[in-house]
This record gives structure tokens, sequence and C-alpha cells, in this order.
């Protein structure tokens, strides 16, 4: 089952494009960081990002080019952090539909889910206060059923 619409190749040449018209240079780097990313099902660190590259890629990068990498990514908005309260962020491709997150805050498992209910409940709320909702983000925290 493919997870985004845009295959891989599609998805990186159109990076590539954007980027270059954006006067920004490309690197390996950045292209096996979104590959990583685009073919892994989990919120990864930096460190995991890294780790993946030099174990299952050959490619030996920095810490730091990682962490410079996805913050470029964020700003670009092709990247979403999540903070799950453990010191790292972790990071996903934003190319799928929103979605929400529940965290186990004893194994910090990532549950991703869309709730119709919530999300129409939230417009309301903000069209009742006057408020133009532009985005949200939704975290819950408890304990999985495992760890229960």
């Amino acid at each position: 089952m493919q997870k985004y619409e845009e295959s891989f190749e599609s998805f990186l040449e159109n990076f590539k494009n954007t980027v270059s018209k954006l006067g920004f240079k490309n690197s390996i780097q950045k292209d096996y960081i979104l590959k990583i990313l685009y073919f892994n099902d989990e919120h990864l660190s930096a460190e995991q990002i890294a780790n993946i590259a030099k174990n299952e890629y050959k490619v030996d990068m920095g810490i730091a080019t990682v962490y410079r990498t996805v913050k470029f990514f964020e700003e670009l908005n092709i990247v979403n952090s999540l903070d799950i309260g453990d010191g790292a962020k972790r990071y996903e491709l934003n190319l799928s539909l929103h979605h929400d997150h529940m965290i186990c805050t004893s194994c910090n498992k990532i549950l991703e889910f869309n709730d119709e209910v919530i999300e129409k409940q939230q417009i309301k709320v903000a069209k009742d206060n006057n408020f133009l909702l532009s985005d949200h983000i939704m975290t819950i925290y408890g304990v999985c059923e495992k760890c229960q």
C-alpha cells in the first residue's frame, strides 16, 4: 500500500525544483533525509534519521546536518515536528491528510488519528469566538493500552 499519493521520485523532483527556484542548493543529505522520512511509518528523531542513513543507506552524516536539514524542511512546510516531551523532537513529512496525535507518556508510542467530530467542533469553537481558524495541532497525552 502506498502511503502518499505522490511517488517518491515525483516528490523528490518537485522538492529539487522548489529548492532551486528559492535559490538554495540541494544536497545528497537532503535527498536521503527525505527518503528516510518518506518510507518510514514512524515519527523519527534526528538521531534516528542519522542512524538509518548510516545503517540502511551507508550514508554518514553528522547530527548537526540532520538538525539543520529538518529545520530547513520545517521552514518550507515539508516536514512537521512533534514534541512528545522527552527532549527529542520527532519528524514526519507533511504530505498526508491532516491528523492529530496521541502520545503514551509511559513508552512514548505515537498514534495518529483523525476524528471528524473533533475537527468540526474546533471550527465551531473558533467561529463562536469570532476567530478565523487557519490550522491546529492536537496532541493527546495518556497511557496506551499496552502500558496500562
